[in-house]
């Protein structure tokens, strides 16, 4: 009767995840960062210094807390709460942004933009504290070898959303009947229902109950445990330089379309092409990620991601005018890379982790990996004062060496047969 309990559970967690991860990667297609916020924002500033720090709010306040969250629920048997919790305020931020928007963006331009940033840096944070329970609850629910095809089979059915979604905001945009800034309230809307809806399956999952810590530290001898862990890990050691390293990729990474467009001359309308081969790449990808997570184990996809990661930047240094489909490839790859970085790191992190010291391990990776966000930054100033070719061989000689330092990883499913 308990394994019968147990098979019940993990049918219906399972499902719950697939439905939170379709319907939040379809919400997000709604109001994408580097896209849709992106021109909305440019709309009321043509300052790229703000639309700059937009982006790196973003990025840098869904990590801050989680070392904090993490010290708070170390002896939590239940983390789901603070979850549950989290989530309602990120769904709530953009029905209010929506709302706001419709009813003052044509007459109070700067309280869109006041309320645009306080609302999602509220929602960026919020997701900071979400990323602890979250993850770890995951790591609780879905067995190791089945975590590949739960993370894979999230990213394919969400892709396919998300691409059924970008049909709708073409179509939003384009509709002359909506104007400015209506037709940007209705994707945020959007974006609120179809979160709001993956945020009910999500509260909906059943968490698995594991030992926990008996005692809760101090902060300060909560920051001692965790940072002690890079001593006495060194598995998790290399594995949170492989992630820097590969992350050099992020140097380069938003300049490529850049690079077709002032260097290899490709014409405007070409971008399209590239961002659907993008896509394609990410979604179709997945099933194989997932099974090789599953079936090869979570060290060989790091490794072949960062191959594929290392291949990037030589494809774009052999790109000429008259082998502009080359591009093409490129972001195929880079499709294929950002899906099996999001399926090898997360996996790897949660089978290398101890149940106990789950939180630990995961807001130390979170908060040790923000160098990785200021790379795109570094990477303009590089272009700024050298040039895209420049930046090209050195992103290639840093990845090259995160590569290698991926050879060294061990494979954590095996140490625990050992042990056993």
């Amino acid at each position: 009767m308990v394994k019968a309990k147990k098979d019940t559970n993990l049918r219906w967690n399972f499902a719950m995840g697939l439905l939170h991860g379709v319907f939040f990667n379809g919400g997000m297609a709604f109001s994408n960062s580097t896209t849709i916020l992106s021109v909305f924002l440019n709309t009321f500033t043509h300052s790229k210094v703000i639309v700059g720090l937009f982006s790196s709010v973003m990025n840098t306040g869904s990590v801050l807390p989680q070392l904090f969250v993490a010290n708070k629920l170390e002896n939590k048997v239940y983390k789901k709460p603070v979850l549950v919790m989290a989530i309602t305020i990120r769904a709530l931020c953009w029905g209010l942004l929506g709302l706001i928007t419709y009813f003052l963006g044509g007459s109070h331009p700067l309280m869109i933009v006041i309320s645009l940033f306080f609302l999602l840096t509220l929602f960026s944070f919020m997701g900071g504290i979400a990323a602890v329970p979250f993850t770890d609850i995951w790591g609780k629910a879905i067995p190791s070898t089945l975590r590949g095809r739960f993370f894979g089979y999230r990213q394919l059915l969400g892709g396919l959303l998300a691409i059924s979604a970008g049909f709708i905001v073409k179509y939003i945009l384009g509709n002359k009947n909506l104007s400015f800034p209506d037709n940007y309230a209705f994707l945020f809307l959007f974006s609120f229902i179809f979160i709001s809806i993956s945020y009910l399956a999500l509260g909906s999952v059943k968490e698995p109950v594991e030992e926990v810590h008996k005692t809760k530290l101090t902060f300060k001898n909560f920051l001692k445990k965790a940072f002690g862990i890079l001593k006495l890990d060194r598995n998790y050691r290399m594995f949170l330089f492989v992630q820097i390293l590969i992350g050099a990729n992020g140097l380069i990474l938003p300049f490529y379309v850049l690079y077709a467009k002032d260097v290899i001359g490709i014409e405007e309308k070409m971008i399209g092409m590239f961002i659907s081969a993008q896509m394609l790449g990410s979604t179709l990808s997945n099933v194989l990620w997932a099974y090789l997570s599953d079936y090869a184990g979570n060290k060989k996809v790091i490794q072949i991601n960062a191959f594929l990661s290392l291949l990037m930047p030589l494809v774009a240094l052999l790109i000429t005018k008259q082998l502009w489909t080359l591009f093409l490839l490129l972001f195929i790859l880079i499709g294929f890379s950002m899906a099996g970085g999001a399926i090898g790191y997360t996996n790897f992190l949660l089978d290398i982790a101890p149940s106990k010291d789950r939180p630990a391990y995961i807001s130390l990776n979170g908060t040790l990996t923000i160098p990785a966000m200021l790379f795109p930054l570094i990477g303009g100033i590089i272009i700024q004062y050298t040039s895209y070719k420049f930046l090209l061989i050195i992103t290639m000689v840093v990845m090259l060496v995160g590569f290698i330092l991926s050879l060294w990883l061990r494979e954590p499913r095996k140490q625990v047969v050992l042990k056993r």
